[in-house]
């Protein structure tokens, strides 16, 4: 049945912020190699978040070193990790407003498949949005980078238009504008997101079409521009 309107998002730093789960996988990381190291899971921590590179300061320690423990061992935990994390209200009242508002809504991410569903689980989004309309990469086999992800959201939530919201604008907007849809950008509220968004280092067509600075602007301004 042909709706309205289809919502596809971005996973991190859109729906929440993927600072989240770097902490989240620091903290499983700290748990699950000290004793090895010979420091507690609190030391570790704070040797890491002080770090340019987390993993390299474990790298370093003697402990770690002399238990033979490599980069591989640490990415295995912090990628395979269960994260705690929260939805952000602001995110679960605009999904919900959709909801009510019969939109497809859709979420397309990049990254590994058990990292991005062990996310998508923890932040409940797998209790809002139907598991058909929820494309991985890794999982899918084509990344943002190709327009398969977005044609594959435009045949299964069959709607008059297509809106994508991002944040990374290398990536994001590219295929979904040249499919039609219309691109949304979350600003970078407190510096912290992974990717920059400096929009004087890419060309036109990369860009957005909006950017909002709270996520809530998506249903109370952007959405409302799209019905007239």
């Amino acid at each position: 049945m042909t709706r309205r309107l289809c919502v596809a998002f971005d996973l991190d730093d859109t729906l929440y912020k993927e600072r989240d789960f770097v902490m989240s996988g620091r903290s499983a990381v700290a748990e699950a190699f000290s004793s090895k190291a010979g420091k507690s899971s609190e030391e570790l921590n704070m040797i890491m978040n002080a770090a340019d590179n987390a993993f390299n300061s474990l790298l370093a320690l003697p402990g770690i070193k002399t238990n033979n423990i490599g980069i591989q061992e640490i990415l295995q935990v912090y990628r395979c990790h269960e994260p705690e994390l929260t939805l952000p209200e602001e995110s679960r009242d605009v999904l919900h407003r959709l909801c009510k508002d019969n939109v497809y809504i859709g979420i397309i991410t990049d990254g590994r498949r058990l990292t991005q569903w062990n996310k998508i689980k923890a932040l409940g989004l797998d209790k809002i949005v139907a598991q058909q309309n929820i494309v991985v990469s890794e999982e899918f086999g084509a990344d943002k980078k190709s327009p398969k992800p977005f044609g594959y959201m435009m045949e299964h939530c069959p709607a008059e238009k297509y809106v994508y919201v991002g944040d990374n604008p290398a990536k994001d907007f590219f295929q979904a504008r040249k499919l039609g849809w219309t691109t949304v950008m979350l600003r970078d509220d407190d510096g912290v997101n992974v990717h920059s968004q400096n929009l004087n280092d890419i060309s036109v067509e990369f860009q957005p079409d909006y950017i909002i600075d709270n996520i809530s602007d998506l249903t109370n301004k952007i959405i409302p521009c799209l019905q007239h």
